[in-house]
């Protein structure tokens, strides 16, 4: 089964699983791992690596983060390139994590979807997900003619 960790500033990681759990139920072999304000960095590292290896089971692991380039991205990197080269070909780390991605992951885990198209459907879902509504995009000219009979 494809393994799942989701490493983000404060409790994102935790909410993240609640919200998908809310909407598809029960999730299996997903690990969340927080950076909470005053926790040392060097201590995530290895909190990623205890969850990689938590859920790792040799199907491959997605490793969720919110911000590209900031400590739990960093972090992640890092303890991917210590880990024998093998696992590594296996995990793909994917930044600007979001609830609709977190939800293709999981849809990808159930489906048993190989993790390289996994993780490109990640980003395609990540990419896809995002809109935009304003009032002034509203045609009302389409309201009004609902009412002429």
């Amino acid at each position: 089964m494809l393994g799942i960790v989701i490493a983000t500033h404060g409790k994102l990681s935790d909410g993240l699983k609640d919200s998908a759990e809310v909407i598809i139920g029960a999730t299996n072999n997903i690990a969340t791992v927080n950076l909470n304000q005053g926790d040392d960095v060097q201590e995530l590292g290895a909190k990623i690596k205890t969850a990689i290896e938590e859920v790792n089971q040799g199907e491959g692991v997605i490793v969720l983060v919110d911000l590209v380039s900031a400590s739990p991205y960093n972090q992640s990197v890092l303890t991917v390139n210590s880990l024998d080269a093998e696992l590594q070909e296996s995990i793909y780390i994917i930044g600007g994590a979001n609830l609709p991605m977190l939800l293709e992951t999981i849809n990808h885990q159930i489906l048993s979807t190989p993790v390289e198209q996994t993780a490109q459907a990640i980003i395609n879902q990540g990419s896809d997900s995002l809109s935009m509504w304003h009032v002034s995009q509203v045609d009302v000219s389409d309201d009004e003619d609902e009412d002429d009979f």
